[in-house]
């Protein structure tokens, strides 16, 4: 049943970007990574996030920090992060949108990555600069997806319907870990389980999130979200949402500190 469109331009703009902050607003996700990482905190002022996205752990480390840099290369999320630290007043953030590699960035006390598959996989250049040493002055932590948790939004069973393949998880934690082993780091791994539930305002908007997720157009699988999202979606207090726990690994070390 495959009738997609191309993205040339990304799936980021302003709606998909709104869709995920609102989805963030319930999450736990922020709580749950500070909380696998309270001795690298401790002694750091300044934090660097690189794919920054629209500030999911850039906002939170804003209220416990001096200064927070965020690189995020997607304009639309860029904007959004710029955005909600205004409306926060967390004048102590400043993004910079551009690639990684892109713009100059100074030393941070405090290195943070999460889920940016080609920063964090195999011979990825930006892994070997935090192995050096270059970029963080007291440590890092990095977060990538872990086994179990939910069906991310039913795509296990969509994709072969819908598009005729099987989806495939591009963040998992053991290239990462492999990768910083044949470097010479020893991090420590947290496990972390969150809430990532999306809601929606009615069945057709969550058509829409799927839809354009998906990079399906047509009536034909439309028609069949519909009616699966019917049977699978929650509804409470006159709104639908798709229920999803997540787990993660939190990659984490300081710097100079003695192997585990």
């Amino acid at each position: 049943m495959q009738n997609t469109k191309e993205r040339s331009r990304g799936i980021w703009n302003e709606r998909t970007v709104a869709w995920y902050q609102r989805a963030n607003t319930r999450s736990d996700y922020a709580e749950r990574f500070l909380g696998a990482i309270p001795d690298l905190l401790a002694r750091s002022r300044t934090a660097l996030d690189v794919g920054a996205g629209f500030g999911a752990l850039a906002l939170p480390l804003a209220r416990l920090m001096e200064r927070v840099t965020a690189v995020e290369p997607a304009p639309a999320m860029a904007a959004a992060l710029r955005g909600a630290a205004a409306r926060a007043r967390l004048g102590n953030v400043t993004v910079i949108e551009a690639t990684w590699g892109g713009a100059p960035v100074p030393a941070h006390d405090l290195v943070v990555c999460a889920h940016v598959s080609h920063l964090l996989g195999r011979g990825a250049s930006f892994l070997a600069t935090l192995a050096r040493g270059e970029l963080a002055t007291q440590g890092v932590a990095l977060v990538r997806d872990a086994p179990g948790g939910d069906d991310k939004f039913f795509f296990g069973e969509l994709y072969p319907i819908l598009l005729g393949r099987p989806y495939g998880k591009s963040c998992g934690s053991e290239e990462t870990e492999e990768e910083l082993g044949r470097l010479g780091v020893r991090p420590k791994l947290t496990t972390i389980e969150y809430d990532s539930d999306q809601p929606f305002d009615s069945l057709e908007e969550a058509c829409d999130f799927w839809m354009e997720y998906m990079g399906l157009e047509g009536a034909e699988p439309r028609a069949y979200l519909r009616g699966f999202l019917a049977g699978r979606l929650r509804r409470e207090n006159g709104e639908w949402s798709a229920p999803f726990r997540k787990r993660a690994v939190v990659i984490h070390w300081a710097v100079n500190a003695p192997a585990r």
